[in-house]
């Protein structure tokens, strides 16, 4: 009896090291999803970005908030708070008049410049503009910003209602110096929510969604699952050993170390 005991034992230890092995590699797989941006490399900004939501209708400051500290305390980069410009009155210059233009301010740094053509012009500068605005409106900031250069369908499948929130960012061999995040307006508060942050955490590097993921937030769905991988994988891309550009298994070595 005391045999067979034994090796029930032994047998329900190796199933539940099987089943722990098996869930530790659909985290990886997940997180190897997320972190690839091209050619089994990353991306990461290599200092802290300068963000500004533009929108035409109210928005959750608070939810941008609560992602802009979990940034913060999760990559070490001093994050400010987004600036938050409303837009009002805009005509036909909006069309015309409005002007993007990206620029150098340093050594491996850069930024943009927007001006918003309207019955009084804004002029912002920042690296990720964040738009929550009418689809007409949004369409136009994607030709501005150039997010049309790597996803030539997106304005129409915004306009026709295809989903709720993308982002864009554009790198060069140093760092992401830009990123463009569209998040439609008038969506449930809590999918509002859910964009905002989603596509702020993909638009510091974790640049894809891993479909039905049992264990990351970034997975198309709306669930909201906690954020403990999330926070994982984030901090594994900007460990002081990881510069943009590194091989992805670099960044999931680190990040399988921080179980």
């Amino acid at each position: 009896m005391r045999k067979v005991l034994s090796v029930v034992t032994v047998f329900a230890l190796g199933l539940a090291v099987w089943l722990s092995s098996d869930a530790a590699a659909d985290d990886i797989s997940d997180a190897r999803v997320i972190v690839t941006a091209k050619a089994n490399t990353i991306k990461k900004w290599q200092y802290p970005p300068r963000v500004i939501v533009v929108h035409d209708r109210p928005v959750d400051r608070a939810a941008f908030a609560d992602v802009t500290d979990f940034i913060s305390s999760t990559t070490g980069l001093a994050l400010e708070p987004p600036t938050f410009v409303e837009m009002t009155g805009h005509d036909t210059r909006f069309y015309t008049a409005s002007r993007y233009a990206p620029r150098t301010t340093g050594p491996g740094r850069m930024t943009s410049d927007l001006l918003i053509a309207q019955q009084e012009d804004l002029s912002l500068t920042a690296n990720i503009f964040v738009f929550m605005v009418s689809p007409p409106v949004a369409s136009h900031f994607i030709a501005l910003t150039l997010y049309g250069r790597s996803s030539a369908n997106l304005p129409r499948a915004y306009v026709q209602g295809a989903g709720p929130c993308y982002f864009n960012v554009l790198s060069n061999a140093v760092s992401i110096h830009f990123g463009t995040i569209l998040i439609a307006p008038d969506i449930d508060p809590a999918m509002q929510r859910a964009c905002i942050y989603e596509e702020m955490v993909q638009a510091m590097g974790l640049m894809n969604d891993a479909e039905n993921s049992a264990f990351f937030t970034l997975d198309n769905l709306a669930d909201d699952k906690p954020r403990d991988y999330d926070r994982r994988l984030l901090s594994a891309l900007y460990d002081d050993q990881i510069t943009n550009g590194d091989d992805v298994e670099k960044v999931l070595s680190l990040y399988a170390a921080r179980q």
